[in-house]
């Protein structure tokens, strides 16, 4: 029972966390063994803490147990050179003393650098830093002390590294599972959120219901881009199983489309009045069964998707598992699929012929509109079965590779890629925050309309010159004899120069150059390195002024090392995130400085209580770290415990007493926590609110391409998508949902920052909902548009199209310019809502005339068309939601405050004549 109750509430991580702390802290108290690492072996426990945390599995720390002891040694190489070639130079003189400041400094940068650049090497930057501050800060200009100093951090390094990976490799699973447990958890929401969907799906749903969905839609985009995230992630990973992971990325991509589908096509528009009544459901359409069944069919598909997943992946043993059950489940979910698609799309095709057939009033819909909401459910769930064969086919795939491969180890490939995908690590500060680097142009830079017409401008003026003075003869000729006169003179040396400035080659090393310039300039990684640089050359300034000096003295003497590595260990790439593990390191900082004197005042220097006292500490920690949302509290306040407590163990003859040096090492930690706070908010601040509005409004450009994109296919003659439409859209989707996903982590960390106004962070959140939603609804037009009558509802009425199309551009172009320029909107907006209802108007009177000449519009791609009505009237909703937001954020520019009579000058044919006549206000709507 105590077994099995263990076994259940201490994960395998916690107890190799525990474990490595207790062996570390051992092997520090043996004088025999710790006096190799010299005064400084109590960093065996901060290294252990801040590089080589034990990870969730074996794969991962063996990667970060090689990546960040290369890390280590490149630092302590580096120093080591430093300090020799300042031991050449006399003792204390100027040069052995510039010398390992040029260098730390030197480190600070390109360590910097390779933190934001490159996240995999987050760590390996760091742990340079640290051991290149302690080596390069102490002991400067001795010869003696050159080796050995360079020892100890070496024996340091390696005791802290092997520690963690003995008892990873004790206690850890060999196998990674994170990416499938993530895979079969988000099959568990989409299935629970089709069944919420389909129990009584034409019927209206309940307010919980409603609510139910919401939430979890909201978990599915989360999710969504967590799996995309941990893909990347294993695939740079050391791992071992039978199939590769690779193998699972068609499967991401279709679980997104089911996302998608569940978001466009069976949800609830807030204040529907067209649902069916209760004398309606004695009398549902005959596709109601058949859609039901469907449904059903479709989450037994992906529930035997999900355990033939898990079934592949988490069971890396050498004697292959037998997945018959799971293969034969597969093999029938794919058949009842299948005919449960034909039999829903038969009776969905033989309901909207009979409706179409059937005689009725000029005035009245083609399909009734309380049906318009099943059509639009009905053609989803066909388009989620497309899709879920597809997952059923990659499935029996993997299957196939499961049966036919063996356990192998799976390396990851050591490219430039590799060293951009953030490594899945549980030392990293926080959870999400780790923020998009993409460089935002500046606001004074050239558009790349305005540099064509500047290079136009200097063609136009070398044509006008060359009129005046031939080209060749003012750069090849030197006027001479009778040619060269003082008044002429000026004219030819002032030519020369500019039209050797203006010259084509000269002119594309300009532009070149101005956007290399340009990119150096505005470069966060660059920007970062140098605050990581400049920090550290000011906090280590005292560590290289002379001996007797009153600077150098209090450095030596409070141990000014910890200072700066604090500084180094805060600074994040972003001033949200600097401020959010600020205050949990400082906090953790005091909590672990009130621990370390308990500690020495009950035991002293007793080595016994000294390891039992500091392992129950990390138990605490170790949940902090584990399983809380603030690791940054747990892993200082370990770090802050070994410096107090084991420093006066390792050298009992310092004469500073133990209350002394706690509050010596809290002060120094706190110093340079606050001197990071202070860097990150006032030199290059990063503020996440502005990075935000920029993502914000890069995102609605982005989404305004994309629409331009869906429309410029529906307009042609032959395919509604080509291949390369195809790919645009694609890419242009992606695009959309990384930015989707920046903007959520920087409203993480826009909490954490220190501001004086308030920040409006619900309408924030609400703006990123209403963009995923527009995106959800394009994806299903461009799905929607595959298969509506394209010349009754396209070529028919092509000029409402354009109108709608050129409403909705429009609306999205102020949308981005508002949070672009932080500019009110315009009271008045073309009105996409009434554009919409002419579209609707003219293509029912379109299908009217196109069934009386073409049979094959009764089928289904009337329905089609009516569910491409709905998501239309969804998107309008949306876009206006978003327009609202936009006005409750930056205002509205309005110049009419007074009630307009309703009525027009003009005829309705001919145009609007009233501001409340085809046009949608910001103030509200008419």
């Amino acid at each position: 029972m105590l077994h099995e109750f263990v076994k259940k509430r201490i994960s395998r991580r916690a107890l190799a966390r525990v474990v490595s702390t207790f062996l570390c802290i051992l092997f520090v108290t043996i004088h025999s063994f710790s006096q190799l690492g010299g005064s400084s072996a109590f960093l065996v426990l901060s290294l252990k803490e801040l590089v080589f945390s034990v990870q969730e599995d074996l794969a991962q720390q063996l990667e970060i147990t090689f990546i960040n002891i290369a890390g280590a040694l490149a630092g302590i190489g580096i120093s080591t050179f430093a300090k020799y070639l300042a031991a050449i130079s006399q003792e204390g003189s100027v040069t052995s003393r510039l010398i390992p400041a040029v260098f730390l400094v030197m480190i600070s940068f390109f360590a910097g650098w390779a933190k934001s650049r490159l996240p995999r090497l987050h760590l390996s930057a760091r742990i340079s830093c640290f051991v290149s501050i302690w080596l390069l800060t102490d002991n400067i200009g001795t010869t003696s002390v050159v080796l050995s100093d360079s020892g100890g951090f070496l024996w340091i390094t390696v005791t802290a590294a092997s520690v963690c990976l003995f008892s990873s490799m004790l206690i850890l699973h060999w196998s990674s599972t994170h990416l499938t447990e993530e895979v079969a958890s988000t099959l568990r929401i989409i299935h629970r959120c089709l069944s919420v969907c389909t129990d009584n799906p034409f019927t209206y749903p309940s307010s919980q219901q409603i609510t139910d969905l919401k939430d979890l839609h909201v978990e599915l985009v989360h999710r969504s881009v967590t799996l995309n995230e941990m893909y990347y992630q294993a695939a740079f990973e050391l791992r071992i199983g039978r199939v590769s992971v690779k193998s699972l990325k068609p499967l991401l991509g279709m679980v997104e489309h089911l996302r998608r589908e569940l978001s466009w096509g069976m949800v609830p528009r807030p204040g529907q009045t067209d649902w069916p009544n209760e004398s309606y459901c004695a009398s549902s359409p005959s596709f109601e069964a058949s859609a039901i069944e469907l449904g059903k069919t479709i989450m037994i598909s992906i529930k035997a998707v999900e355990d033939l997943v898990l079934g592949v992946y988490t069971h890396a043993s050498l004697w292959r598992k037998s997945l018959r059950t799971e293969i034969d489940a597969v093999t029938a979910a794919a058949i009842n699929l299948n005919l449960a698609w034909y039999t829903a799309k038969s009776e969905l095709h033989n309901t909207i012929r009979t409706l179409s057939e059937e005689p009725g009033s000029p005035s009245d819909s083609i399909i009734p509109s309380y049906l318009h909401h099943q059509c639009l459910f009905v053609t989803s769930l066909l388009q989620m079965a497309y899709d879920t064969s597809h997952i059923l086919q990659v499935s029996q795939s993997i299957a196939a590779h499961h049966e036919a491969s063996r356990l192998r180890f799976w390396l990851p490939r050591l490219t430039w890629q590799w060293l951009g995908v953030a490594p899945r690590t549980f030392i990293m500060e926080e959870y999400g925050v780790p923020i998009a680097h993409d460089a935002f142009e500046a606001e004074t830079t050239l558009s790349a309309e305005e540099v064509r017409q500047g290079i136009a401008f200097v063609d136009r003026q070398d044509e006008v010159t060359s009129q005046e003075v031939p080209y060749s003869h003012a750069i090849r000729r030197i006027p001479t004899g009778h040619q060269l006169s003082l008044k002429s003179l000026p004219r030819y040396l002032l030519s020369t120069p500019q039209h050797l400035w203006n010259h084509p080659v000269i002119l594309q090393l300009r532009l070149g150059a101005s956007k290399v310039i340009r990119n150096t300039q505005h470069s966060s990684h660059l920007q970062h390195a140098t605050k990581n640089a400049i920090g550290v050359a000011m906090l280590s300034f005292p560590a290289f002024l002379p001996s007797n000096s009153a600077g150098f003295q209090w450095f030596k003497w409070i141990h000014g090392q910890w200072m700066i590595i604090s500084y180094v260990w805060v600074l994040e790439t972003n001033t949200g995130a600097t401020w959010r593990v600020g205050y949990l390191r400082l906090s953790g900082t005091i909590l672990g400085a009130i621990y370390a004197y308990i500690t020495w005042a009950i035991c002293g220097r007793n080595s016994i209580g000294i390891v039992v006292m500091v392992t129950l500490f990390d138990i605490p920690v170790t949940w902090l770290v584990t399983k809380s949302r603030i690791p940054s509290l747990g892993v200082v306040a370990s770090v802050t415990l070994p410096p107090i407590v084991l420093y006066q163990y390792l050298t009992p003859d310092s004469g500073v007493s133990t209350q002394d040096l706690a509050w010596m090492r809290a002060s120094m930690i706190a110093l340079g926590i606050i001197t990071a706070l202070a860097m990150n908010s006032f030199v290059f601040p990063r503020y996440s609110r502005v990075l935000f509005l920029n993502q914000t409004s890069r995102t609605l450009r982005l989404l305004s391409q994309l629409y331009l994109l869906l429309v410029q296919g529906m307009f042609r003659n032959i395919y509604v998508f080509t291949p390369h439409d195809k790919q645009e859209t694609l890419k242009s989707e992606l695009q959309i949902r990384n930015a989707l996903h920046r903007s959520s982590s920087l409203l993480t960390t826009m909490n954490d920052e220190l501001s004086l106004v308030p920040k409006p962070m619900r309408h924030y959140r609400e703006v990123v909902l209403n963009i995923q939603k527009i995106l959800d609804l394009m994806t299903g037009l461009r799905k929607i548009r595959e298969n509506i009558p394209r010349k009754e509802t396209i070529a028919s009425v092509l000029k409402e199209r354009k109108e709608f199309i050129s409403c909705i551009c429009i609306s999205l172009f102020a949308s981005q310019h508002v949070f672009q320029a932080r500019q009110p909107l315009p009271q008045f907006l073309p009105s996409a809502r009434q554009a919409l209802e002419k579209l609707e108007s003219q293509i029912e009177a379109s299908l009217r005339r196109g069934i009386d000449v073409d049979v094959s519009v009764k089928g289904i791609s009337l329905a089609y068309s009516v569910a491409e009505g709905e998501v239309m009237r969804d998107m309008v909703d949306t876009i206006e939601s978003l327009l609202e937001l936009c006005r409750q954020l930056f205002g509205t520019s309005a110049w009419l405050t007074h009630a307009w009579p309703e009525t027009s000058v003009y005829d309705a044919d001919e145009g609007p004549g009233t501001p409340g006549e085809g046009w949608f206000s910001t103030v509200g709507r008419e």
